[in-house]
C-alpha cells in the first residue's frame, strides 16, 4: 500500500524492537541529559513505524489502497507519547467499514497482542462529519489528527469538512473549549496546588498547554509557539514560559512513567520522593528534597495557569467579544472600566506612577461591579513589577493603598489571589514572595504555604457572614467584636511566612511582620497585637488539645497569657480559621467542643476580678453541688451518691460536668440485682453538648469492676468498630470499682448517633471483653484486618515518646509521637498492659499523617513513674514495637 512513513526492514521481532527501543528510552532519560522533546517526539516515531508495519502485515486488498487511511490522534497525533501513553488511532473509510472487517480486526488483534494501551475508532467520512459535530473532543481530536496511512486526497477531504463553519464555527468551539476547562477545573477543586496533582488534567498542567493549543489551531490554523509572538498573542517571554513549563511537565510526565509502570498522571506522594532523588534534588536546612521539588512544580503550574487564563480573556474579546462596541467607564486619570474589565487609561501609568499597581486592586475591592482585570493590562502589570523596589516599599501613598485594601468592604481574597498570581505579593512583601508554591510535604497541610494564607482571610471574612452562625458560631461572634479588622489579616498574612528558612516559623514571621507594621505607620500598641498574635497562632489550639481545659488552673495560666478579652477574641478567630484552612477534616465536632469551652471559661476568668479566682477546691465542690441537686430532684440522695461515687479523685468532677455525673450515677444506681451479683459492667452512650456547646461528640461511660487491662480492652471494642477515641478519663474508688469515660467520633468524624447499629454492638463488645480473664488474641481479629490507608503508607514517622517523672503530681506525663494506622490506640495499649502501666486519663490528636498522644499514668500499684531506669525502658519499648509494627 501507499503511504507517507516507510517502515524500516525488521532485523529483530516488533516485541523485542520495542522492549529494546524502551530500555534505550529509559537509560537515556534517567542517565544522561538527552532533550526531553527528542525523546518523546522519538518514541511516537518509533511506534509509527510498528504501526505501518502491522498495518502492511493486515493483507489489504489491491482495492483498498485509495480507499482507507489510519491516522493518529489525541497526543499521539500531535507526535507525542510518553512511556505507557495511550495510542489513539482513527481508521477512516470510504464507504462503508464492514467491507474491511477482516483487515481491521486483524490490525487491532495485532496491537493488543503487544500489550500496548490502544484506543481506536472506525467510521466512514460521513459518521465522523455527525459525531464531530455532536462532540466536541471528537472534532478536537480530528483537529490534531496525523495521517500515517492513506490517500492525501482522503486526509484533503477531512480538511475540507472541518474548514466550513458547520462543524464548531470559531465562537462556538472557543465557548465550549471554555466550558470544557471550568469542569475540569471543578473536579480539582479549582486549585493547582493540590497535595497529589494530576499533571495533565490538574490546573496549570498540561492539558491547560492544550487548551491553548486546540483553540489556536481552530483560530489562526497554527499552534506554533512563534507563529502566536508574531500575531501578538503571546509575548516572547510568555511563549518561553509555556515551553519551559510543557518541557518540564513532560519530564516529569515521562519520569512518572517509568517509576510506576503504568500511564499514571498523578504525582502521588511516593513518586514526588522518588522523582526528587533521581532529578538531583537535595535535602537542606529548611527544607526537604521532595519540597523543593513540588515548590518548582507549584511555581511552573501557576505560571502556565496565568498564561492560560490571560490567553482565554484574550480570546474572549477576540472571538465572542469582535462585533461588538466596548463599553467603557472612566474611574479616574489612570484607569478605567471596559465590558467590566478593569484597565489602564494608557500604558504609561504604571511608569510614571508606580503607587497604581496597588491602586487598581483597593478600586476593585470597593466596588462589586467588576469581573476582573483585562488581559492586556495583566500584562502590563507583570511587565511593571521591576517597579516595586525598596523605594516602592518604603511609599507612603503605596503604604496607604495596601492598608486601604484590608479595610475594602468586598472581595479581598479576590485581589490577594490576583495579587499572588500576578506576582505583585510577592514583590511588595518580599518574604511572602519565597512562601509562594512552598509546600509542607506530609498529610496535615494539604495546600501550600500562600494558598493556606490567603484562605486563611477567606476563612476570616467567612466568619463575619450571618450563614456562618451555625458551623462558627463563636468565630462569629469574636470577628464581629473586632475592632480592627485589618490587624487580623495582617497576622493571618504573617503567621506562616517564615516557614522554610529553618527555625521557629512563629518567631521569625513575628520579626517581618513588625518590620511591615513599623514600616505601614501603625501605632506602638497595635504592632504589639499583630506581633503576639503571630507568636501565639499555635496556642489556642494547643491548650484546647494537649491540656486539661476543665482544671481552672489551666485556665488561669492561659488568660494571664491572654491578658484582654479583645486579645482573646483575635486569637481565637485566628485560631480557628488557622485550622480550617490547613486541612479541612481538622476540624470536627469534638475540635469545636474542645475550642468553644476554652474560649468561653478564659472570657470568664478574665471577666472576673483577679482576686476572684476559683481555686481548684472550690470548683470541684461547685460542681459536686450542684451534680447532688441534680441527682436530689430524681430521687438519689446525697448519702446515696457519695456512696455510689466513694471518694474518687478529684480529676473525675473536673472532668465531667454535672450532667455528665449526674447520669453516670443514676446509670449505676439503676442496675438490677442481678448485674451486681455478675458484676455485669453499666455502660452508658450518649451524644452530649459539652456545657452549652453545639454537639461534639460520643461520650461513653463505663463503670466496671477494676482490672489491670480495662483500658487496653476498653479501646480494643472501640477500634473494632472503627470508633476513633478522642480522650479517655479513668478513676478508680477504693472499692477497687472503675468509672472511665471516653470521648468517640465514628469514622465520618461525628456522634455515633442515637439509632446508630453500633452502639448496641459496642455494648456487647465491653460486655464480652471486659468478662474475660485475660486480653484474648482474637480480640485483635478487627485491627489486623483493616489496611493502612495507601497515603498513610508514605509517612512513616519515627516514634518518639517522653515522659514527666515529677514525684510532686500522684501520675506522670507521657507523651507519644508516631505515624497514624488503623488500631494505634489499641496497640499501645496492649503494650501498657505487657509492662504493667495503669492509664488514668487520655488525650489524643491525629494531625494527618501524625498522631500526638498524651497518657497520664501510673504503675499498678497506683503510683507515678518516677525513677530513669523505668521510665526509659517504658518509652523504648513504645518506640521499638511501633515502629517495628507492619
Amino acid at each position: 500500500m501507499n503511504n507517507e512513513i516507510k517502515a524500516d526492514v525488521p532485523q529483530l521481532s516488533i516485541p523485542q524492537r520495542m522492549k529494546a527501543f524502551n530500555d534505550e528510552s529509559a537509560t537515556e532519560f534517567w542517565q544522561t541529559s538527552r532533550n526531553i522533546d527528542e525523546l518523546v517526539c522519538e518514541r511516537a516515531l518509533k511506534f509509527d513505524q510498528i504501526i505501518i508495519e502491522l498495518w502492511q502485515a493486515a493483507d489489504w486488498p489491491e482495492s483498498a489502497i485509495d480507499k482507507i487511511g489510519l491516522y493518529a490522534v489525541g497526543g499521539y497525533g500531535r507526535g507525542e507519547l510518553h512511556p505507557h501513553s495511550d495510542i489513539d488511532l482513527l481508521i477512516l473509510v470510504i464507504g462503508q467499514p464492514e467491507n474491511h472487517t477482516q483487515q481491521i480486526e486483524t490490525f487491532i488483534q495485532s496491537l493488543w497482542d503487544l500489550k500496548v494501551n490502544i484506543g481506536h475508532s472506525v467510521r466512514n467520512l460521513e459518521e465522523l462529519y455527525e459525531e464531530s459535530k455532536a462532540d466536541i473532543s471528537v472534532a478536537t481530536s480530528i483537529l490534531e489528527r496525523r495521517q500515517l496511512v492513506g490517500p492525501a486526497s482522503l486526509d484533503r477531504s477531512i480538511g475540507d469538512l472541518f474548514a466550513s463553519d458547520e462543524i464548531w464555527p470559531n465562537a462556538k468551539f472557543f465557548k465550549a473549549k471554555r466550558d470544557e476547562q471550568e469542569k475540569r477545573y471543578d473536579r480539582h477543586a479549582d486549585t493547582e496546588y493540590n497535595l497529589e496533582p494530576n499533571i495533565k488534567s490538574s490546573p496549570g498542567g498540561l492539558r491547560d498547554i492544550q487548551t491553548i493549543n486546540w483553540i489556536t489551531r481552530r483560530f489562526f490554523g497554527s499552534a506554533l509557539p512563534t507563529d502566536l509572538v508574531s500575531r501578538n498573542v503571546l509575548t516572547e517571554k510568555e511563549s518561553q514560559a509555556l515551553q519551559n513549563g510543557r518541557r518540564f511537565l513532560w519530564q516529569v510526565r515521562f519520569g512518572l512513567h517509568l517509576l510506576s509502570g503504568r500511564g499514571e498522571d498523578r504525582l502521588l506522594f511516593d513518586y514526588q520522593r522518588e522523582l526528587a532523588k533521581k532529578f538531583g534534588y537535595t535535602n537542606s536546612s529548611g527544607q526537604l528534597a521532595v519540597e523543593q521539588f513540588m515548590h518548582h512544580y507549584y511555581r511552573v503550574v501557576l505560571e502556565i495557569r496565568e498564561i492560560n487564563d490571560l490567553l482565554l480573556q484574550h480570546f474572549d474579546e477576540a472571538i465572542l467579544r469582535a462585533h461588538y462596541a466596548p463599553k467603557i467607564e472612566p474611574i479616574n486619570d489612570y484607569f478605567q472600566i471596559r465590558d467590566d474589565y478593569i484597565q489602564v487609561t494608557d500604558n504609561t501609568v504604571f511608569e510614571s506612577r508606580p503607587a497604581a499597581l496597588l491602586e487598581m486592586f483597593v478600586i476593585m475591592a470597593n466596588r462589586q461591579d467588576i469581573a476582573g482585570v483585562r488581559a492586556s493590562t495583566i500584562r502590563l502589570v507583570k511587565n511593571s513589577l521591576h517597579l516595586i523596589d525598596d523605594s516602592f516599599r518604603e511609599n507612603p501613598e503605596a503604604n496607604g493603598y495596601f492598608m486601604q485594601l484590608l479595610r475594602a468592604p468586598y472581595s479581598l481574597v479576590a485581589q490577594l489571589t490576583r495579587m499572588r498570581r500576578y506576582g505583585i505579593l510577592g514583590k511588595y512583601i518580599k518574604e511572602f514572595g519565597k512562601i509562594v508554591g512552598q509546600m509542607q510535604h506530609d498529610l496535615f497541610h494539604i495546600y501550600t504555604v500562600d494558598a493556606h494564607t490567603v484562605m486563611v482571610i477567606r476563612n476570616m471574612q467567612l466568619f463575619k457572614k450571618t450563614s456562618s452562625q451555625d458551623k462558627f458560631p463563636v468565630a462569629h461572634h469574636c470577628i464581629n467584636n473586632i475592632e480592627k479588622i485589618e490587624l487580623l489579616y495582617l497576622a493571618g498574612l504573617f503567621h506562616d511566612i517564615g516557614k522554610g528558612r529553618g527555625g521557629d516559623h512563629s518567631e521569625l514571621g513575628a520579626v517581618d511582620a513588625v518590620a511591615f507594621c513599623k514600616r505601614h505607620a501603625l501605632s506602638a500598641e497595635d504592632t504589639d497585637l499583630v506581633e503576639w498574635l503571630i507568636k501565639s497562632h499555635l496556642l489556642m489550639s494547643a491548650v484546647a488539645q494537649r491540656q486539661d481545659i476543665y482544671d481552672p488552673d489551666v485556665i488561669q495560666k492561659f488568660a494571664r497569657l491572654v491578658e484582654t478579652e479583645a486579645r482573646l477574641d483575635y486569637l481565637y478567630t485566628l485560631t480557628v480559621a488557622d485550622i480550617n484552612s490547613t486541612n479541612p477534616t481538622l476540624w470536627n465536632n469534638w475540635r469545636a467542643t474542645l475550642m468553644r469551652s476554652l474560649y468561653v471559661e478564659t472570657r470568664k476568668t478574665l471577666r472576673r476580678n483577679p482576686e476572684d479566682f476559683i481555686d481548684r477546691s472550690t470548683y470541684i465542690n461547685g460542681i459536686i453541688s450542684v451534680t447532688l441537686e441534680r441527682l436530689k430532684e430524681r430521687g438519689i440522695s446525697i448519702q446515696r451518691a457519695r456512696a455510689i461515687w466513694e471518694r474518687p479523685e478529684p480529676e473525675f468532677f473536673l472532668q465531667h460536668s454535672p450532667v455528665q455525673i449526674a447520669a453516670m450515677t443514676e446509670a449505676i444506681e439503676n442496675r438490677s440485682q442481678a448485674q451486681i451479683d455478675n458484676n455485669v459492667p453499666v455502660i452508658l452512650i450518649r451524644d452530649f453538648a459539652d456545657r452549652g456547646s453545639e454537639e461534639g461528640a460520643t461520650e461513653i461511660f463505663l463503670y466496671a469492676k477494676n482490672q489491670p487491662h480495662l483500658f487496653t480492652l476498653a479501646v480494643m471494642a472501640m477500634d473494632n468498630l472503627e470508633l476513633s477515641v478522642l480522650a479517655a478519663h479513668l478513676h478508680t474508688s477504693p472499692n477497687d470499682m472503675s468509672f472511665s469515660s471516653y470521648v468517640v467520633l465514628d469514622e465520618s468524624g461525628k456522634p455515633m448517633g442515637e439509632k446508630s447499629p453500633k452502639r448496641d454492638q459496642l455494648r456487647e463488645l465491653l460486655t464480652r471483653y471486659i468478662a474475660t480473664p485475660a486480653p484474648d488474641p482474637t480480640i485483635f481479629e478487627g485491627r489486623s484486618k483493616r489496611l493502612v490507608p495507601r497515603r498513610l503508607k508514605q509517612f512513616k514517622i519515627p516514634t518518639m515518646a517522653s515522659i514527666d517523672c515529677n514525684e510532686s503530681q500522684n501520675y506522670s506525663v507521657l507523651s507519644v509521637t508516631t505515624s497514624d494506622r488503623p488500631g494505634l490506640l489499641a496497640h499501645i495499649g496492649t503494650i501498657f498492659l505487657d509492662l504493667g502501666i495503669s492509664v488514668r486519663s487520655a488525650k489524643i490528636t491525629t494531625l494527618g499523617e501524625k498522631v500526638e498522644d498524651v497518657f497520664y499514668i501510673t504503675d499498678m500499684d497506683n503510683k507515678p513513674i518516677i525513677d530513669d531506669k523505668s521510665a526509659h525502658s517504658l518509652t523504648s519499648t513504645i518506640c521499638t514495637q511501633l515502629d517495628e509494627e507492619p
